[in-house]
C-alpha cells in the first residue's frame, strides 16, 4: 500500500518545494512500485531542482531518463508493444542512448506520425472486427478497391449485417461492424450503436442513410473522436466512421490527396483553379470531410501556395470533427473555422446529395453539429501563403498576464517586482493579446514560469525553414506525448499525491515547449504558416479531460477592449487551483485570444473586442479520485460571474465539443441545468434563429426540421435545438 503523505501547506506549493517534496518522500514508494525506477527517478528530480546543465541544455537527455524510470513497468511494455515495430525499435534506441537524429525514418514523405494510442485501440478493434466478419477482404478489384467476394456477402447476410453498396454497380460493399463498443477519445463518452459504418463514397452515403431511413435508425458521425461532449452517436443507432485503421495508420502521399476516379472520394484536397475575383490572396479549396489535419498541413506546406488561416493545433482530427462543433484557433483578427466555410456538400434525410452555399444559410450550416446530414465535403476560403515569426518566451507568472492587483498572486507564486515591471509586462500583454496575429498563454500547474507564445504573419519567405519541427523534432514530441500517456495511466502515478502528478507532467511539459537549452534554442522561428498552426505534433498521445469557455471581452467604457476581464478570468483560475488541496487541474490552464463569429450557434458571436478562449485540463486520474467534477463547477461559477465595466454579466458560454453537460451555468445564485441555461439565456434567441434558417433549407430541399432531428439528432442535439 503506498504511504501517505502530508497534506501540503498552500503558501509553499511551487515548483520548487514539490519537488523537494518528492525527493524527500519517494524512497517510500519503492517498495510497492519495484518496478520503477525510483533511483533515477530521484536523480533526475534532483538535477531539475537544482538547474543543472544535463537538464537545463539536454533536453533528449532527459526524456530519455523518464523512458528509464518506466520501461520496466506493465504500462510501459504494454504501451510498447502497440507501437508498430519500426517506432518500437526507435523508442529502444533512443533509450539505449541514440540520439533523436539518429533514431528517425526520413523518407520521400518526411517522418510518419503514428496515431495516438486512444485512436489506435478503437480503430484495430474495427479491423479485428472486420477480419472475423470478412468483409472488405479479397475477391475481385474494382477500380482500384477490393471487391466483395459472393462468399463475403454470404458471411454478412449470415451475421446479419446489412449490406450498402459504395457504388452503382453494386460490386463495392460498405465497410460495417455490429455491436461495437464506442468511446470517445477522452472517455467521457460510452456507448454501443447498432452497427458502425465506414464509406468511401457520396453514393456510400446516400445510400447509407436511405438504408437508415427504413428502419427507422438515426446517424451521427465521428472522425478521431475528439470531441468530449455527447456529439457522438448513441446506443442501438447508426455510427459513421470517417476513417478506419489503415487510414489512421498510413500518411498518403500528397499526390493521393488528389481527386481521382481510385480515390477515397472523402477524402481528397482539391484547389479552385483561380482566386477569388478582386482578391488575387484569397481562394477556395474543397476538401472531403475524411481529411485530417496532418493531410492538409502537408498538402499545404508541400505546395507552399495557400494556407487556412486559421485552425486547431490537433493534427489529429478530420476536416468534418471540426466544423461540426466550430471549432477555433488563436488570435483577434481571426474567427471560427466554420467562419471560411463557403459551400457545404451533405446528404439529407432523404438520401439526397445537397450543395448549400447560400452565405445566410450557411450560418447555420456550417456549425450545425451534423443535424443537417451527413456532410461529404467542404467548401473553404484559403489565404495566400504567409510565414509565422515565433518568438516564444517562459516568463515569470506573474508578468505573463499580470494581475489587476499583486495580492491577487498566490503566496507560493509571489515575487518581487517594481511598479514599472508590472506596467512593463501589462503593456506587452495587452499589445500581444490586441495586434499578434496569434496569440496564448499557458500555465502548467503550481509553476513559477508560464509559456507565451504569440507571433506575427509575414507574406516574406526569407528565412523561414522548409518545415517546422524538423523530423527528429516531431519524433521527440510525439514520444513524450507518448511517455505522458504512459505516465499518467501507471499505477505508480495514480498512487501519488495530486501534486506530485501535476509536478511531474509540468517538468515534461515545459521541457518540452521551446525555447530549449536554457532558451536559447529556438528563440525565434519562421516557418509556414501551417507549421506554426501545428506547431505540436504529439499532444494527441496523452489523454486529458477539458472544460473550455468563451468570455467576450467586453467596452471598458471607452470604446477598447476591456482586457482586465481576461486578467480576472486568468487569475481566477489560479487561485482556485491553491484552492484545493487535492489538485484537481493537474495539466495545463490555456488562454488564446480569438475574434468574434457569424455562425449563428458560435459561442463567440457577438463579440465586438474578440473572445478569451480560457480552458483547464487535467489527467483521467482527477476524474477518478472524484475530484474534477467539483473543481470544473468552482471554474463556471468564477468565469460566468464576470461583469462589464459596468456590472453587467456577461454572455460566457462553453465550447460546444469541451465538457460544459454536468456542471450548472449561470451566475452565482442563479445557476440551473447547463442545457436549460443556454436555451434560456446564452442562446435565447439564437435558437429560433438556428432552428428557422434550418427549417427554410429544408423548406427548398423537400424535408422538415423534425424530419432531420429524427434521422440525425442523437437525442442531446435534438432537444437542444431543434425542440
Amino acid at each position: 500500500m503506498a504511504p501517505t503523505i502530508p497534506d501540503a501547506d498552500p503558501a509553499k506549493l511551487n515548483s520548487h518545494w514539490i519537488l523537494g517534496e518528492m525527493l524527500e518522500h519517494l524512497s517510500a514508494f519503492a517498495g510497492d512500485f519495484p518496478a520503477v525506477d525510483i533511483a533515477i527517478l530521484t536523480s533526475l528530480l534532483s538535477a531539475i531542482r537544482l538547474k543543472q546543465r544535463r537538464v537545463t541544455e539536454d533536453r533528449q537527455d532527459v526524456l530519455r531518463s523518464f523512458l528509464k524510470v518506466f520501461r520496466a513497468t506493465g504500462v510501459y511494455r504494454d504501451a510498447l508493444a502497440q507501437l508498430d515495430e519500426s517506432i518500437q525499435g526507435q523508442v529502444r534506441d533512443f533509450v539505449d542512448g541514440k540520439r533523436a537524429e539518429e533514431v528517425v525514418v526520413r523518407n520521400a514523405t518526411g517522418f510518419q506520425i503514428a496515431p495516438s494510442p486512444g485512436v489506435k485501440h478503437h480503430f484495430r478493434l474495427l479491423d479485428f472486427l472486420k477480419s472475423l466478419f470478412h468483409l472488405g477482404g479479397g475477391g475481385e478489384k474494382a477500380k482500384g478497391t477490393t471487391a466483395l467476394s459472393e462468399r463475403a456477402k454470404e458471411v454478412a447476410k449470415a451475421k446479419g449485417l446489412p449490406i450498402v453498396y459504395e457504388d452503382p454497380e453494386k460490386k463495392r460493399i460498405m465497410e460495417v461492424y455490429a455491436d461495437t463498443p464506442f468511446e470517445n477519445w477522452g472517455l467521457s463518452v460510452s456507448n454501443t450503436p447498432k452497427y458502425t459504418f465506414v464509406p468511401t463514397t457520396v453514393y456510400g452515403v446516400t445510400e447509407l442513410v436511405k438504408y437508415a431511413k427504413s428502419k427507422n435508425l438515426r446517424v451521427r458521425c465521428a472522425g478521431y473522436r475528439h470531441s468530449w461532449s455527447n456529439t457522438f452517436s448513441a446506443d442501438n443507432e447508426i455510427l459513421v466512421s470517417l476513417l478506419n485503421l489503415h487510414q489512421v495508420t498510413t500518411i498518403p502521399d500528397i499526390s493521393t490527396l488528389l481527386p481521382t476516379p481510385d480515390q477515397h472520394e472523402l477524402r481528397t484536397i482539391e484547389l479552385a483553379p483561380q482566386s477569388l475575383p478582386g482578391a488575387p490572396d484569397k481562394r477556395l479549396c474543397r476538401v472531403g470531410v475524411s481529411v485530417t489535419n496532418e493531410d492538409f498541413r502537408r498538402w499545404a506546406v508541400a505546395h507552399d501556395a495557400w494556407t487556412l488561416p486559421v485552425d486547431v493545433i490537433l493534427v489529429e482530427v478530420t476536416f468534418g470533427g471540426v466544423n461540426a462543433v466550430i471549432c477555433h484557433g488563436a488570435g483577434r483578427r481571426n474567427r471560427t473555422l466554420s467562419d471560411l466555410v463557403r459551400q457545404i456538400e451533405y446528404v439529407d434525410c432523404n438520401g439526397t446529395h445537397r450543395t448549400l452555399s447560400d452565405p445566410a444559410q450557411l450560418r447555420a450550416a456550417a456549425g450545425c453539429f451534423g443535424l443537417l446530414g451527413v456532410v461529404t465535403h467542404i467548401t473553404l476560403e484559403l489565404d495566400a501563403m504567409t510565414y509565422a515569426v515565433m518568438a516564444p518566451t517562459k516568463p515569470d507568472i506573474c508578468l505573463a498576464i499580470p494581475p489587476e492587483h499583486p495580492s491577487d498572486i498566490p503566496l507560493a507564486l509571489r515575487k518581487t517586482f517594481t511598479a514599472a515591471q508590472y506596467a512593463a509586462a501589462q503593456a506587452d500583454f495587452e499589445r500581444r493579446a490586441a495586434d499578434d496575429y496569434y496569440s496564448e498563454w499557458f500555465w502548467f500547474t503550481y509553476q513559477q514560469k508560464a509559456w507565451v507564445n504569440t507571433w506575427s504573419a509575414t507574406a516574406d519567405k526569407k528565412g523561414a525553414r522548409a518545415t517546422y519541427p524538423a523530423n527528429p523534432e516531431v519524433w521527440l514530441q510525439w514520444i513524450e506525448g507518448w511517455l505522458g500517456g504512459v505516465i499518467a495511466t501507471s499505477r505508480f502515478f495514480s498512487a501519488l499525491p495530486g501534486r506530485w502528478q501535476a509536478e511531474l507532467l509540468a517538468t515534461i511539459g515545459m521541457l518540452a515547449l521551446p525555447p530549449y537549452f536554457a532558451g536559447t534554442v529556438d528563440t525565434d522561428i519562421k516557418c509556414p504558416m501551417p507549421d506554426a498552426l501545428h506547431f505540436r505534433r504529439g499532444i494527441q498521445n496523452s489523454r486529458v479531460r477539458d472544460m473550455e469557455y468563451q468570455i467576450p471581452i467586453p467596452d471598458d467604457g471607452t470604446g477598447k477592449p476591456d482586457w482586465r476581464i481576461v486578467q480576472r478570468a486568468w487569475w481566477a483560475a489560479i487561485k482556485l487551483v491553491y484552492d484545493d488541496p487535492n489538485t484537481p487541474m493537474r495539466l495545463t490552464l490555456e488562454l488564446r485570444i480569438m475574434g468574434a463569429s457569424d455562425i449563428i450557434m458560435a459561442p463567440q458571436r457577438g463579440n465586438a473586442h474578440g473572445t478569451a478562449s480560457i480552458e483547464v485540463l487535467s489527467t483521467p486520474d482527477a476524474v477518478d479520485d472524484g475530484e474534477w467534477l467539483g473543481f470544473c463547477q468552482r471554474i463556471s461559477d468564477a468565469w460566468m460571474g464576470l461583469t462589464d465595466h459596468a456590472g453587467v454579466p456577461l454572455n460566457v458560454r462553453p465550447h460546444w465539443a469541451k465538457e460544459w453537460e454536468k456542471v450548472q451555468l449561470g451566475p452565482p445564485g442563479q445557476r440551473v441545468d447547463a442545457k436549460k441555461w443556454l436555451k434560456d439565456v446564452s442562446y435565447k434567441d439564437a435558437i429560433p434563429e438556428f432552428r428557422r434558417v434550418v427549417g427554410e433549407i429544408g423548406q427548398g430541399q423537400g424535408w422538415t426540421v423534425e424530419e432531420t432531428g429524427e434521422r440525425f439528432g442523437n437525442g442531446f442535439w435534438e432537444e437542444m435545438l431543434l425542440k
